[in-house]
């Protein structure tokens, strides 16, 4: 067999990576999440969970609106845990954008400040923002998430 190369090299080339798995991206989702659909600003982890899943989709975003607007007597699909979103609330702690308050994640200044920062662009996430404030601080509460999540448990387990 005979080689016709000399000399092979490789390159590192850049790779995209989803916006999703992007730290700076979750941690944008999560002041908003805090800002517009919490309580003092204030979510349980689940919560957060939850409505990060709506916003990775329109399917998914379609389905919890469907189940809000349904009083929450309809079905909603099971939603999951992902560990790109944990590790955004990890970076987000230790960056002081929020803080972990009896087991709760709350906007601090720094989040505040960072949520001003996303509002002022106008051509920055608007299809999240509307369905954020389509949800708003009172349609989903935690202690709601929480017997959702006890059903879909004791229905699964």
């Amino acid at each position: 067999m005979e080689l016709y190369a000399k000399k092979i090299t490789f390159s590192k080339k850049p790779i995209s990576i989803p916006p999703e798995y992007r730290p700076s991206y979750s941690i944008g989702l999560i002041v908003l999440i805090l800002k517009i659909c919490c309580q003092n600003s204030k979510s349980s982890l689940l919560k957060l969970h939850l409505i990060n899943w709506a916003l990775k989709s329109e399917e998914n975003r379609e389905s919890l609106r469907s189940f809000v607007l349904s009083n929450y007597t309809e079905s909603s699909k099971t939603w999951g845990i992902e560990p790109s979103l944990n590790r955004a609330l990890n970076y987000s702690v230790h960056e002081g954008v929020c803080l972990i308050v009896k087991g709760k994640y709350q906007l601090q200044e720094k989040g505040e400040e960072l949520y001003q920062k996303i509002i002022s662009n106008k051509e920055f996430l608007n299809e999240e923002i509307d369905f954020l404030n389509f949800l708003g601080k009172r349609k989903i509460t935690d202690n709601r998430i929480d017997s959702i999540y006890k059903k879909w448990k004791n229905q699964n387990a």
